[in-house]
């Protein structure tokens, strides 16, 4: 279905929808469930967490990335480098999400340039935009040219985005190591979702 004209909101409404998951995107889950692969596990769906996955959402949206494990990987790269400003956990759930990508590196470069030539829904008046066209909305951002050159100083960067995720990523993997007799008991793990995968639910 071409979401194009429908306005943000709606698009979001289906969506969420058509990847399976809830009205809320799970903001009033006490658990997030994260796939890495086949796997499921649970980190705890704190208000940091809870803050940025609006936000997170409508990203997916508007940059046409997927749910699936590479899609995941390219939005992280894309958010990771338009910045996701004061949100800590789209910040470190991003730099575990890169982690998927790592048998695509052009993939992830290309996304990760594209994300600093166009601005990414972090730190924008969000209610304001709700009601405009899906469209207008990529137009602002910049988002009309998926393709973007890359230069010697976007390679630089991300090197080092590369290497800095590759140690803050593990964060929320001890976060679940540390909770999971919690989330196991809970049955958390046996939660199933089209598309998820680690760095989104």
């Amino acid at each position: 279905m071409d979401h194009d004209a429908m306005p943000l909101r709606e698009a979001l409404r289906l969506h969420l929808a058509e990847n399976g998951f809830p009205p809320d995107g799970g903001l009033s889950e006490k658990w997030a469930v994260v796939r890495v692969g086949p796997i499921p596990v649970g980190i705890p769906n704190v208000s940091a967490r809870r803050r940025a996955t609006p936000i997170h959402d409508l990203n997916h949206l508007v940059s046409d990335y997927g749910h699936d494990a590479l899609g995941e990987a390219e939005n992280a790269a894309w958010e990771l480098g338009g910045g996701c400003k004061n949100y800590s956990a789209a910040w470190v759930l991003n730099c575990s999400a890169l982690g998927l990508g790592v048998g695509s590196p052009k993939r992830l470069f290309a996304a990760y340039v594209r994300g600093r030539r166009s601005r990414n829904l972090y730190g924008l008046d969000i209610e304001a935009m709700m009601d405009l066209p899906l469209s207008t909305v990529r137009s602002r951002l910049g988002l009309d040219d998926p393709h973007h050159d890359g230069t010697l100083a976007d390679v630089l960067l991300f090197s080092v985005t590369v290497a800095v995720a590759a140690i803050i990523g593990v964060i929320p993997f001890i976060v679940s190591v540390v909770t999971s007799p919690i989330w196991l008991s809970r049955g958390v793990h046996r939660e199933r979702r089209i598309g998820v995968s680690i760095g989104k639910r």
